[in-house]
């Protein structure tokens, strides 16, 4: 697949990124744009090297940049400039369905069209009842509304780690094909052990 030179693209130089005594990445450089994936073996950072990109961690040394184009995004503007789907991230449980789409929207721009998180949400199959509260949903709900969230969000680049956990079949086929449409127009990279399953137009790999 070609990769239009309009898609975000993280840089990495010389960089080092460590949580706690491992070291993830030591004087690495690398970049990724358009449809890629991270892979490596279970504990070896791809979920760390997925924060670094998201802007919730900084490298312990070198350097990080994310360009769109000819411009380059400050650091201060990634959280909103990304979109980010992980099982380490989580929704409170309190709330409802209504109540966490207008919470996402005061602080992210929805897609417009088939491709925006309220159209999205109706076609992931998601059928829960409008004053049921997350904590009652099951995880494969849970994780529905989160790709949802994530695809639905006007960003430059999506993040997701592990996207297919918890889906059934009908699930894994609305995943793949929404991905497929996004990866034209948003550089999309997805942490993964199955490149085929959640992967499959990956114009590049980056092991860890």
């Amino acid at each position: 697949m070609a990769t239009s030179p309009d898609l975000a693209q993280f840089q990495a130089n010389q960089l080092t990124l460590k949580r706690g005594s491992r070291v993830i990445w030591e004087n690495a450089t690398w970049s990724l744009q358009g449809p890629c994936a991270i892979l490596g073996a279970n504990g070896s950072g791809k979920s760390s090297t997925l924060a670094l990109l998201a802007g919730q961690v900084s490298p312990d040394d070198g350097q990080l940049t994310f360009q769109v184009g000819q411009n380059t995004i400050a650091p201060e503007s990634w959280m909103t400039s990304v979109s980010l789907s992980a099982p380490w991230m989580d929704f409170p449980k309190y709330l409802t369905l209504k109540e966490i789409v207008d919470f996402h929207g005061i602080f992210k721009l929805e897609r417009p069209g088939h491709l925006g998180w309220n159209a999205l949400l109706e076609s992931s199959g998601l059928d829960v009842g409008i004053d049921v509260t997350l904590g009652q949903w099951s995880s494969g709900q849970r994780q529905r509304l989160a790709l949802a969230l994530a695809f639905g969000t006007q960003t430059h680049a999506l993040l997701l780690d592990e996207p297919t956990s918890n889906l059934d079949n009908d699930g894994i086929s609305w995943f793949q094909n929404i991905l497929e449409e996004i990866s034209l127009q948003t550089t999309t990279i997805v942490v993964t052990n199955d490149v085929a399953k959640e992967a499959p137009k990956a114009s590049s790999l980056l092991e860890i």
